[in-house]
């Protein structure tokens, strides 16, 4: 086990290190090639520009960029571009100190999940299905839909799902990675705060598996935790993002979600 956990921090440190001097992807289009090192394929979300990396873009495309001290760069026009070259293309003149926060945010998820590994209050705990909701994430929708990463031998998942503190779990099957429950469904008739849980196992323990919690909130509540967010919006409205592109980076990052 000991063996095991510096075998893991040992990763986790070698690809922080390497991810230092790099920048990341945090949005592109089609179109934009990356070249590392004299391979070239299409770019992608949180692929990593290296100092002897290069992107090339053919057309007038878009492509953000952001670094680990969560500085952001953003380059539209037809050209090659290197490393250095990004660095002189910064989104945002006077970057908000909570867009920095959310950038590093962003950082520092696509490098763990790049790592392939899933950390749980500081334990190791291996690969974690669940993908959405995350844990004390906050919906103010009509529909809760819970999404989850598949595993190759498996044809079939068991959602469970229950009350905060309660001993009574409700339990689900389907097949796929996505299952939707409505609000007015009378499993949510008497609390506002729940946990769930995914696993291909019928009869999994539960004690053994993670459950993330939500909360069920109204409109008016989200415009109001959405309202503490105001200096962000605006810094990724003015890099390009839409309404709705900014709503998923809030449900993503923080937690409050409107669908």
């Amino acid at each position: 086990m000991g063996k095991s956990i510096v075998i893991i921090l040992l990763a986790l440190s070698t690809a922080l290190l390497h991810a230092q001097d790099s920048l990341c992807v945090y949005k592109t289009k089609p179109g934009i090639l990356l070249n590392d090192n004299g391979n070239k394929r299409p770019l992608s979300k949180g692929d990593y520009i290296s100092a002897k990396s290069s992107i090339y873009m053919s057309t007038s495309s878009e492509v953000m960029l952001i670094n680990s001290q969560g500085e952001a760069f953003n380059i539209k026009n037809a050209g090659t571009y290197s490393y250095k070259n990004i660095l002189k293309y910064k989104a945002l003149d006077d970057q908000k100190s909570l867009t920095s926060k959310y950038f590093k945010l962003i950082w520092d998820e696509l490098l763990k999940r790049n790592s392939n590994k899933t950390i749980i209050g500081g334990v190791f705990r291996g690969d974690v299905l669940i993908e959405s909701p995350m844990d004390s994430t906050k919906i103010a929708s009509s529909k809760i839909t819970f999404r989850w990463k598949t595993e190759a031998d498996a044809s079939k998942y068991f959602v469970f799902i229950r009350a905060k503190d309660s001993e009574t779990v409700y339990k689900f099957a389907t097949n796929g990675n996505e299952f939707i429950v409505y609000k007015d469904n009378p499993i949510f008739s008497d609390n506002i705060e729940f946990e769930w849980s995914v696993s291909p196992s019928e009869f999994p323990s539960l004690k053994n598996i993670p459950f993330f919690t939500f909360t069920l909130i109204d409109r008016s509540e989200y415009e109001a935790l959405k309202s503490s967010y105001s200096d962000l919006i605006k810094d990724l409205k003015a890099v390009g993002l839409t309404s709705t592109e900014i709503e998923d980076a809030l449900c993503e990052t923080y937690g409050i979600c409107k669908n």
